[in-house]
């Protein structure tokens, strides 16, 4: 079943030769490479659909270079450069890279059409928020079929007629042995009418193995799953947090890692009147998604050393290795 998406506020030998090399594949996908810092900001956003506009607040966001230095250490056997590629009508798909740990994943893939990429919506903005999408006059689209995803452009790399983009996916695996992850592509038979789109084809993305994880636990009996690329927490045993409101990534107000140096990585941030007060919302996450058993994962833009984290804060409670 797919998870409920939650906004919180890869074949050319040349292209391969640079993921292999580690370097700038880390420093794009977990670094500063093609990202800039964003302060707290307040937007109108047009909702073409509907023909409304809305003041959108988007929160802080902060990238940093933090443990590429042990990118290879921490996540590079896990890394699989073994390249895919499907032609899409006029267009051509390309995974580069994927990693995975089980709970979340990342993929670094290019979308490639001769004249200019005219199927995608993408900006500065869609990269703060919920991710690029499918244009409505596409002819196709794809999507993870393992979870759900939030596609980050590029926008530094990319040329009018190449994407380079950083796919930061929440997995629904049920089986424990992980062969790899699915794009599912679907093609419309006659976009200018009401037809539906139509699942054509399929390309299989392979994950060598999971990413180590550890685990977390507070006074309650809660857990807290941690990976140098994601975090899972179980909402169901946070102080703080009633039963009814466990489903409600809402109700996670502040997630933070601490570090045995005295050092911390603020993942998220915001508000609640009443409960929480701050300066600014704050989202260090590539993605965050909810499950509907009360699980939240949220993928890091940042790599984090999970041999030197001393605890996890999330809302009032602390968590401590198991």
């Amino acid at each position: 079943m797919k998870a409920a998406a939650v906004l919180i506020l890869f074949l050319a030998m040349p292209a391969l030769a640079v993921a292999a090399s580690g370097s700038e594949f880390f420093a794009r996908l977990w670094g500063t490479e093609g990202k800039k810092n964003v302060e707290a900001h307040t937007e109108e956003v047009r909702d073409e659909e509907n023909g409304r506009t809305y003041t959108v607040t988007f929160p802080r966001r902060n990238y940093t270079d933090d443990n590429l230095d042990r990118a290879e250490e921490l996540i590079g056997g896990a890394v699989s450069y073994e390249p895919a590629v499907k032609e899409i009508g006029d267009a051509k798909l390309t995974v580069l890279a994927a990693v995975c740990d089980g709970d979340a994943a990342v993929v670094e893939f290019t979308l490639e059409q001769e004249g200019g990429i005219d199927c995608f919506q993408y900006s500065q903005l869609t990269n703060e928020s919920k991710g690029a999408w499918f244009s409505e006059d596409s002819p196709f689209y794809f999507q993870i079929a393992e979870g759900s995803e939030s596609i980050f452009v590029d926008l530094d790399k990319s040329t009018e007629e190449k994407l380079y983009c950083y796919d930061y996916i929440v997995t629904d695996f049920t089986d424990e042995e992980i062969k790899g992850l699915t794009f599912e592509i679907y093609r419309f038979s006659d976009k200018g009418t009401d037809s539906e789109a139509e699942e054509t084809d399929t390309l299989f993305i392979p994950i060598r193995k999971k990413t180590e994880r550890r685990e977390y636990v507070n006074q309650a009996g809660g857990v807290v799953s941690l990976s140098p690329i994601a975090m899972k927490i179980d909402m169901n045993a946070v102080t703080g947090i009633a039963e009814d409101e466990a489903g409600d990534p809402w109700h996670v107000y502040y997630v933070a890692v601490k570090y045995r140096d005295g050092t911390e990585y603020i993942v998220h941030e915001h508000a609640i009147e009443g409960v929480h007060q701050c300066d600014a919302d704050i989202d260090n996450t590539s993605y965050a998604c909810a499950h509907t058993g009360g699980e939240f994962v949220l993928v890091f833009n940042r790599l984090t050393d999970i041999a030197k984290v001393e605890s996890v804060v999330v809302n009032e409670t602390v968590y401590v290795p198991k």
